[in-house]
Parts: C-alpha cells; sequence; structure tokens
C-alpha cells in the first residue's frame, strides 16, 4: 500500500511539473521527478514499518511430543495348554471355562486303580532285586575272604563281582520303573501350574482320553499385552520401555496405559511388518484378550524445546535464518533446525535463538534485515 501511494505521488508530481511549466522542458522535469522520489524514498527509509501482534512471536520453551499409531490384538503374557501325560479314564473333573483357579489347584482326576497295582507290581519287583544284590554282594565278600588265603579260585572271584554287578544294574531298572509308576500316579492328578482362569476345557467326566490328550487351557488375566504390527520404516523409532496409550473396545473410551515390552527380530511373513508387544496391566480394567486395541506409542518428547512457525524460516545463499527484532529493527540471525516432528507445522530450533527472542513470523518481503519496525502496544 505504502509503495503504490508513493507511486501515485511521483505520477502527481511529475504531471503537475509538466502542467505547470511546460517551457522547461522533458529534462527538467525528469529531474524533478528524480528529486521527489530521493525524497519520498528518504521518508519511508526514516518512517518504521508497524508490525501487528499476530507478526510476530516470542521464543518460549514448547512442548513437543510425536506419537506413533497403532492398532492390534490383547494376548495373555502367560498361557497354558494342559495335555494328559498318560492315558485313561476321567473320573473327576473340577474346573469349567470362564472359572479362576489358584496355582496348584486340582483340575481333572483320572482313574487310579491300574497305576496303583502297576506302581505296587514294580516297587515288589525293586525289593525283590533288592534282596538278590545283598545277597550276591554277602556272597562275594565270602569269596574274596578266601580267594586272600587261596582256598578261592581267581574264576570263583570273577564269577561273584560279575553277579554283583548283574544285580547291582537290575536293582537300579527295577527302581526307575517304580519311580515311573509313582510319578505315572501322581499325574493322574492334573493341577493348575499358576493362578489364571480357565479359557477351555476339552474333557468330560467319564471320558477315556490318549496320552497326549488336550484337557484345559488355562491363561494369567492379570497381565496382558496388546500386539501390534509396525511397519519397517517406522520400527527404529520404537524402543523398549516407551510409554504407549490405548483404547480399548468396549472400555467407552478409557485410556490404557502400557509401555513397550519386547520387539520382534523378525517381521510377520503374512504382512512383513514388525510386532511389537506393549506389557499392560489388568488392574480393574476388566481386559480380555482378543479384544482390539487402537492408540499411540509416544516415540518423543521435549519439553523444552525451542520452536518456531515454519513459515518464519528464511533461507538465502548463507543459509537458514529468521528476523529477529533487536532495538527496533530487524536483524538477521542464522538458525540451525534440529530435528523433525512427523510432519508437523513448526519446527525445533536447536542453535541460534534463545528463550525471549522476537522474531517476525510473516514471509512479507518489505520485511528484511535492518529495517525499521514499531510494535502496537496491548491494548
Amino acid at each position: 500500500m505504502r509503495l503504490t501511494k508513493a507511486g501515485m505521488l511521483l505520477g502527481g508530481v511529475y504531471l503537475a511539473v509538466v502542467f505547470i511549466d511546460p517551457a522547461r522542458g522533458t529534462i527538467d522535469a525528469n529531474e524533478r521527478v528524480k528529486e521527489v522520489v530521493e525524497a519520498v524514498a528518504a521518508n519511508q527509509v526514516d518512517k518504521p514499518l508497524e508490525l501487528t501482534l499476530s507478526e510476530i512471536a516470542d521464543i518460549r520453551p514448547t512442548s513437543m511430543v510425536e506419537r506413533l499409531r497403532v492398532s492390534g490384538d490383547l494376548e495373555p503374557t502367560n498361557r497354558a495348554v494342559l495335555h494328559a501325560k498318560e492315558g485313561g479314564k476321567i473320573v473327576e473333573v473340577r474346573a469349567v471355562a470362564g472359572q479362576a483357579v489358584k496355582a496348584g489347584d486340582v483340575l481333572v482326576r483320572f482313574e487310579t486303580d491300574d497305576l496303583q497295582s502297576v506302581l505296587r507290581q514294580r516297587e515288589g519287583d525293586r525289593d525283590v532285586a533288592a534282596a538278590e544284590m545283598l545277597l550276591t554282594m554277602q556272597s562275594l565278600n565270602r569269596i574274596e575272604q578266601l580267594a586272600e588265603k587261596n582256598i578261592a579260585s581267581q574264576e570263583q572271584l570273577d564269577k561273584a563281582r560279575s553277579e554283583v554287578a548283574a544285580a547291582t544294574a537290575r536293582l537300579k531298572s527295577l527302581s526307575a520303573q517304580a519311580d515311573i509308576a509313582r510319578s505315572a500316579l501322581r499325574d493322574a492328578e492334573v493341577l493348575a501350574p499358576f493362578d489364571g482362569v480357565i479359557s477351555n476345557r476339552a474333557i468330560n467326566q467319564g471320558s477315556r482320553v490318549g496320552a497326549g490328550a488336550e484337557l484345559f487351557t488355562i491363561v494369567d488375566t492379570r497381565i496382558l499385552e496388546a500386539k501390534v504390527l509396525v511397519s519397517t520404516r517406522d520400527v527404529h523409532r520404537i524402543a523398549l520401555a516407551q510409554r504407549a496409550e490405548l483404547h480399548i473396545d468396549g472400555l467407552d473410551g478409557q485410556t490404557v496405559l502400557g509401555r513397550v515390552d519386547r520387539i520382534s527380530p523378525v517381521a510377520d511373513h503374512g504382512t512383513r511388518f514388525i510386532p511389537v508387544y506393549i506389557r499392560l496391566s489388568n488392574g480393574g480394567t476388566h481386559l480380555r484378550a482378543g479384544l482390539f486395541a487402537t492408540g499411540s506409542i509416544l516415540v518423543r518428547q521435549n519439553d523444552d524445546a525451542i520452536v518456531i512457525p515454519a513459515i518464519s524460516l528464511r533461507k538465502d545463499e548463507m543459509g537458514d535464518y529468521v528476523l529477529k527484532l533487536k532495538k527496533g529493527r530487524l536483524v538477521r540471525q542464522p538458525v540451525t533446525v534440529g530435528t523433525g516432528w512427523g510432519g508437523s507445522d513448526s519446527l525445533e530450533i536447536s542453535e541460534g535463538l534463545a528463550y525471549g527472542d522476537t522474531i517476525v513470523t510473516v514471509p512479507l518481503p518489505e520485511l528484511r534485515p535492518d529495517v525499521t519496525v514499531t510494535i502496537p502496544k496491548a491494548g
């Protein structure tokens, strides 16, 4: 507007000079216009430009936060599928799906009549073998005494020693079989391995199952984790213990906090994304495995950043700079731009500015170094 007014003023002066004194000729008119232009230019230099409060910004500490959006399913961190070690008939089932159990609780009892009979037989065989070994050792002791007196031959001594070795081996074998029978009898009671909730029951009372058959699935619902998939482009920004905020389906907007617990070393075969596991606490929030979760991971935060609007950054042959207000004049202030903040319209400045500085935030061409400016007082 100021340039337009100056141009109109010069044009008017030129016409006035030509109209009033045409006898002086074109050369005199041009000289007069030159004088007027110099006077107007001098007046424009002396007169400061007025900036509004919306065109400047004071540098203050700014909190910058960058989050990565994620989504995935909730999974239990502790889950076990219980199988029958030996086949047999189920005589009692003490747990159903959805029931909470404690570590050591009896979940299933198998019929034990045959197992007890086998155990008694193995223990009897072991006892017989122990008695036989005792006799062979006593015989060996007598033969060794006779051999010292040259009454027993070397052949008799070797035979006695061989019988002791065979009896010892037989006793060890039968003792092992008795231990196996005792373990099978003990396994006739299936116990809960940890505190948790039964999520699946695959058997019924009275049914007969084979060795290795699935019985129960038990999960620990106290601590769950969210398995989210992160692209290979963004996974380098993820680190252990980073804080996450998730929203779970069915919790009516409630925010569940968690932290990055594990990062898979390999990509998912189907999606080529990297699985990341966020550990959640289930205290009082009624989380369930299998629920869908959406939210974000806090990948970076700076509570004392020096931030400027991206539009206020200028460039010239010497590099990046901003216009800083100093004693009523604009000065060129070189700056170093820090790392970006995920597509934000603000820039973090790592060097060149300090708290309390005032900069110009609008890219007007008439605003340049060494220009005098004024700022109206608030109100």
